[in-house]
């Protein structure tokens, strides 16, 4: 019978996190084991969450009343962490029926399983443990020699209608391990005026004197500022994190992009993506692929899109549609899925979208009214894509589609009104949406599957002078805003402990 006693090993060397449990080379089901793939479960116990992170991790581990353990040769668990239990067969998949590049027969022989650890009736997969897998399941498909084809969801090979994982698109996350397989894997970091580049959490702002200054929290080193220039800037910058590069996008009084990109200790290099005097917003965007993206509005008053494709060297674009708007627009990313928002002066929601196969096409998610923000939003746990904004009461409206039942919805969340424009971060499977008060008082919705929407201040009541803007890192939730001396507050939730900790990384910040 063979092992895969290189489980934890390999695992490490694709980035996932392991924890070793008792003598997990020796511990397993007897029977054949000659595995060639990989299945996909979820526990369906109790609810995962920060102070409940792997419930079923005994279970799993040495079974139950009706099936002996171990049930998996590992658990993972709501932070996204391995926990490795058998090198050996375990009892997880039954007999197969047959799907993909698996054949029909005995299942524990022929696959390796992860039980990923969420109830599956009221609850999805967390970001952590879908990356995990999916990078995880990489590792074991390199080690086979395998393709993507090999991984299949339980509910793809049992022949006794079992419907696990739920909540996931399976094909989606094949396309996701195919990625990481050919090494362009993983979630992209997702844009924003704060986000993270290897292990570093960076800000983008144009400071008081126009220039663009890169904030840079550096692990053992603390906040490291750094002097960009750029010319005369206005608005608000953003940046993404794309094949070990950090971009930088902002608007030159000129309405003309500067687009910075810098690795390691190099100095940034500047561009303009051929978009002189056609920049009338500030810039919005994402890493995609291969390819580099920016939006933003033109002086006609509708999107204009420029991309760099990497692997062709060649800067291309055009306008999406006829559609006009005001204010600036907000982009993100939905599986392989391109999504643009805005809002008309009439305060009516426009939603650009694209994927492959199709034309940019345009709609509302029939909101006809009531914008009176920017739009901000994100994709949310593969099966659903979100929108907050501020509405015409100045409360916090939010709207989402979802992809299973094919439907929208949505709502207004209670918690005070607001001025200016909300940020929204997904972190695990939280959601997080921040804002500021008339009087500088951080405002902080939040909700996770399970509770109501509620409502905070993280303890900063009366310093918020600009925009807020989110960031999700491994273990904490951050907030940025400019604070009213101008510099750079920050604020952030440490999730194991739960304690609420504020600093401020200085500079001198635009008004």
């Amino acid at each position: 019978m063979a092992k895969v006693l290189w489980l934890a090993d390999a695992l490490r060397a694709e980035g996932v996190e392991v924890i070793e449990h008792g003598d997990w080379h020796n511990h397993a089901a007897p029977g054949a084991f000659e595995p060639f793939g990989v299945l996909w479960h979820h526990t369906a116990g109790s609810v995962t969450g920060p102070n409940n992170p792997h419930p079923s991790l005994d279970i799993v581990r040495w079974g139950r009343p009706d099936l002996a353990g171990p049930l998996a040769q590992a658990l993972v668990d709501y932070y996204g962490v391995f926990h490795i239990i058998s090198a050996g067969r375990c009892n997880h998949a039954g007999w197969s029926g047959g799907s993909g590049g698996i054949p029909e027969g005995d299942g524990n022989t022929m696959m390796v399983g992860w039980e990923i650890d969420y109830d599956g009736q009221t609850q999805s997969m967390s970001d952590a443990q879908y990356w995990a897998s999916v990078k995880a399941t990489a590792a074991v498909l390199r080690k086979f020699g395998r393709d993507a084809s090999f991984v299949r969801g339980h509910r793809e090979t049992s022949t006794s209608g079992k419907i696990d994982p739920s909540f996931v698109d399976l094909d989606a996350m094949r396309a996701d391990v195919a990625a990481q397989l050919e090494g362009r894997g993983g979630p992209a970091s997702p844009a924003g005026t704060a986000f993270v580049c290897g292990d570093t959490q960076r800000v983008a702002a144009v400071n008081a004197d126009g220039g663009l200054t890169n904030y840079a929290h550096v692990p053992g080193s603390g906040v490291q500022l750094s002097d960009w220039g750029g010319a005369t800037l206005t608005g608000r910058a953003f940046g993404y994190e794309h094949d070990g590069l950090q971009h930088v996008f902002a608007r030159g009084d000129d309405d003309t992009l500067r687009h910075w990109f810098q690795s390691a200790d190099n100095d940034p290099g500047l561009d303009a993506w051929d978009t002189a005097g056609l920049v009338k917003s500030d810039p919005t965007g994402f890493a995609y692929g291969d390819q580099q993206h920016v939006f933003f509005r033109n002086p006609d008053g509708r999107l204009e899109h420029r991309f760099y494709d990497v692997g062709d060297d060649k800067l291309d674009g055009g306008v999406w549609g006829t559609a006009t708007f005001v204010g600036n627009p907000y982009a993100f990313t939905h599986n392989e899925q391109q999504h643009v928002f805005a809002r008309t002066e009439a305060g009516e929601l426009v939603h650009w979208y694209w994927w492959p196969g199709i034309n940019p096409t345009v709609d509302n998610w029939d909101v006809t009214s009531g914008v009176a923000s920017d739009v901000t939003g994100f994709s949310y746990q593969g099966g659903q894509h979100h929108i907050f904004f501020r509405n015409s009461d100045n409360a916090l409206e939010h709207r989402f589609f979802d992809d299973k039942a094919d439907k929208l919805d949505g709502g207004v969340w209670a918690g005070g009104t607001f001025t200016g424009n909300p940020h929204a971060i997904v972190h695990g499977d939280q959601q997080h949406i921040f804002g500021r008060s008339e009087a500088g008082e951080l405002r902080h919705w939040y909700w996770w599957p399970g509770i109501d929407p509620a409502h905070d201040n993280w303890g900063v009541t009366d310093n918020v002078a600009g925009d807020p803007a989110g960031l999700s890192t491994d273990g904490q939730h951050h907030v940025f805003y400019r604070a009213k001396d101008g510099t750079l507050g920050h604020a952030f939730v440490d999730d194991g402990s739960g304690d609420k900790a504020q600093d401020n990384w200085g500079g001198k910040l635009a008004g």
